[in-house]
């Protein structure tokens, strides 16, 4: 059995998570998914687990998260060497280019505009799995 694709999906809207859970499904690798409801709990999330060696192949963060802002998390996780380790997907409804400058320099890898129907949802889960599949040795 191929290896499972590990995602760290912090959002803190439920409805969102699950409709990305269900895309990433729908494109159809096999996915891992770990959840985190505020940005703390992400933050956390990735320290303990590079302890442990086990970090996510993709982190699909959005950036309007309750106790720490998405931006506060990539900061942490930049100085600590985290965005080097792992992918890091920003969501966003509304991004300036200053703020897509800052999250380019913090080490984002991709940076989306945040999905706001079904379809669009499903397209993403279709683009993190093509990236994966890039990443994967033929």
């Amino acid at each position: 059995m191929a290896t499972a694709t590990k995602v760290l999906l912090a959002d803190d809207s439920k409805e969102d998570r699950f409709l990305i859970r269900q895309a990433l499904t729908d494109a159809g690798l096999n996915w891992e998914v770990d959840e985190a409801s505020d940005g703390e709990e992400a933050e956390l999330y990735l320290l303990r687990n590079r302890k442990n060696g086990d970090l996510p192949h993709f982190v699909i963060l959005d950036l309007i998260l309750p106790k720490r802002s998405g931006v506060a998390i990539m900061e942490t996780w930049f100085a600590n060497g985290l965005t080097k380790l792992t992918r890091i997907i920003v969501l966003s409804s509304v991004l300036t280019e200053t703020e897509i400058a800052k999250l380019r320099e913090l080490g984002a890898w991709q940076i989306f505009e945040k999905p706001v129907d079904l379809d669009e949802f499903l397209a993403l889960g279709k683009r993190v799995r093509d990236l994966r599949l890039a990443e994967l040795p033929n």
